[in-house]
């Protein structure tokens, strides 16, 4: 099928108050459904069960709920109070699912397969609650196995979701991420690197050389936006897996890396450290499995002679003491970032998540975990003590 269009950018949410990486997702689908070109023709939407919780709601007013044959909005019809329009129609770009993930990763290996299958391409998107991804493993197994072409957002994801307590709480799903053939993942903290990588998403989609599938990992918390300009570079960064957002002095012997929610706990402690720590860097992981990939890659060329060949995250780190200490921070199993130790050969103290979460303040189960900025704190001084 033709190649779909993707415009030169993504809408960008404005907004002077702090925002989470979910609902920046939902503002760009909203503004992207207000257009009537075939780059938002081409977009479906599924979910099981949590269309609006996950920030589809007003995707599903603007393009409507698809189904066979016309349906009326059985609320309206009760006169039932709802901002949510729920009538149904062939032309519908949404597809509701009951609770059932696994028909959600059926679904979106069938529209993404939709390209070879019927020379007619989609961009589909499905939302689910990022726990849930383990209840479709197989299903997404297969799809990626059989090259479907599919952007997943898993979100609220982590103990970020603190009041919903540990069955609504991720742990190991970015490793998934990690692992999982055919599946690039990400996971922004920031509303312009989300939008830089569901736009790269979308070209990858399509690409039918070296593209797959998408997998972003994405919270309710809202953080304050840095303010900046995004240039190639860092544009370039972004999607190549991370970025410094405080670069290190020469020859520094700490760094404070991070990865989604935890980026404020992460910016707080390094502000604090540099006061110890002079030229300590903070570097941002947008997504340990290109960086785990592309480091991989460099490291087996050289095994086979190409000594010249270099990785994004070695090249990123080069700055730091041979000797220096790295400390990772992330909402979810620690070992997402804990491979960085080896790729860069220093000394890495990886916290994150391990056990199942509990009904609390964010700021009480950060705490818990040890992912707050006491940890990261106590990380780091056990890091140059130990130097």
């Amino acid at each position: 099928a033709a190649t779909i269009a993707v415009p030169a950018s993504l809408p960008k949410p404005e907004t002077e108050k702090p925002i989470s990486t979910q609902d920046a997702f939902g503002r760009i689908l909203f503004d992207i459904a207000a257009g009537d070109d075939e780059f938002a023709r081409r977009i479906v939407t599924t979910s099981p069960d949590v269309t609006v919780s996950t920030n589809l709601g007003g995707w599903v007013n603007r393009r409507g709920i698809f189904d066979r044959h016309q349906r009326e909005d059985i609320f309206r019809e009760e006169k039932v109070v709802s901002a949510q329009r729920w009538a149904m129609h062939p032309e519908g770009q949404h597809i509701e699912l009951g609770i059932a993930e696994n028909n959600l990763f059926l679904t979106l290996a069938a529209l993404g397969l939709s390209s070879s299958l019927f020379g007619e391409r989609l961009l589909p998107i499905g939302t689910l609650y990022d726990p849930f991804v383990s209840r479709g493993l197989d299903a997404l197994n297969y799809a990626c196995y059989q090259d479907a072409r599919f952007m997943l957002i898993g979100t609220p994801s982590g103990i970020t979701l603190a009041p919903e307590g540990g069955a609504h709480q991720s742990i190991g799903t970015p490793l998934i991420g990690l692992f999982q053939d055919g599946l690039s993942a990400f996971e922004p903290a920031f509303v312009d690197e989300l939008g830089e990588i569901m736009h790269w998403g979308f070209g990858h989609m399509q690409d039918e050389e070296d593209g797959g599938s998408v997998y972003l990992r994405l919270t309710t918390r809202a953080l304050e936006q840095p303010a900046r300009q995004m240039s190639p570079e860092l544009r370039q960064q972004i999607i190549a897996g991370g970025y410094w957002l405080h670069p290190p002095q020469p020859d520094a012997e700490l760094a404070i890396v991070c990865s989604g929610a935890v980026t404020a706990e992460a910016i707080a402690a390094h502000a604090d450290i540099l006061e110890d720590v002079p030229g300590a860097g903070l570097l941002i992981v947008t997504s340990p499995d290109l960086a785990y990939r592309d480091w991989n890659r460099a490291w087996r060329q050289r095994a086979s002679g190409r000594y010249e060949a270099r990785s994004h995250i070695g090249r990123l780190l080069d700055p730091l003491a041979a000797d220096a200490a790295l400390v990772t921070v992330i909402d979810g199993h620690p070992a997402t970032l804990s491979w960085l130790g080896s790729a860069s050969r220093r000394r890495v103290f990886s916290l994150g998540v391990e056990t199942f979460g509990q009904s609390g303040d964010i700021e009480d189960l950060y705490r818990i975990h040890g992912i707050d900025r006491n940890a990261i704190l106590n990380a780091c001084a056990a890091a140059c003590l130990n130097r």
